[in-house]
């Protein structure tokens, strides 16, 4: 760690002058790693009380820490003092990247119900409920499934389970005759079943 050594007039003991922020941010746009990991420790703390209050779980506040911080090593050259002091910009940053990581999340969650939308069509009336679980316990197998679908099919499906639109509105949309939505609807809906099928998470 690169610090600034003196000698206290009259004692011969060493004080250690310690660098303010913005001497930090200079030396990081500076590329000095010592700078940041000054400054890591100064701050972590408060970023991460911050972050955990955003996400609510210390895996992901711990990572948006870490993001926050290679944002700042990032962009050190370009901080300004017009913007506030480098607590509060980096307090800004983090907050931002929270932000952005808790809807990246809630959009991960809604993705998830949809694609329980989809799976909850793919299981025939009377079927035993368990099956249901089986046929949502992997999304991944159900994206894999729709990314097969010919574009036509698959995009009648998302414009459906995934934008809510009825098949008349998806007919309108697409400029397409609502019997032929109608049709790849019944089509993809048999294509991703008989994938859900081979899996052996629905019974034929």
């Amino acid at each position: 760690m690169n610090q600034n050594v003196e000698t206290a007039a009259g004692t011969g003991q060493q004080t250690v002058s310690v660098r303010s922020d913005d001497e930090l941010l200079r030396a990081m746009a500076r590329r000095e790693h010592g700078a940041l990991a000054e400054l890591y420790d100064r701050y972590s703390g408060v970023l991460y009380t911050l972050a955990l209050k955003v996400l609510g779980g210390t895996a992901p506040a711990q990572d948006v820490v870490q993001e926050a911080f290679l944002t700042a090593w990032r962009k050190a050259e370009l901080y300004s003092q017009k913007r506030g002091s480098v607590r509060t910009w980096l307090i800004v940053l983090c907050r931002n990247l929270a932000i952005d990581h808790y809807r990246a999340q809630m959009r991960l969650a809604s993705r998830h119900v949809e694609l329980e939308a989809v799976g909850e069509r793919l299981i025939a009336p009377g079927q035993n409920p368990d099956d249901l679980a089986l046929a949502l316990e992997d999304g991944r197998l159900l994206q894999e499934a729709m990314a097969r679908l010919p574009a036509e099919q698959r995009e009648v499906i998302e414009l459906a389970y995934f934008r809510g639109l009825s098949q008349s509105e998806i007919a309108e949309q697409t400029k397409t005759p609502l019997g032929t939505v109608k049709t790849r609807t019944r089509q993809a809906m048999s294509k991703l079943r008989e994938a859900l099928q081979q899996a052996g998470r629905v019974a034929g």
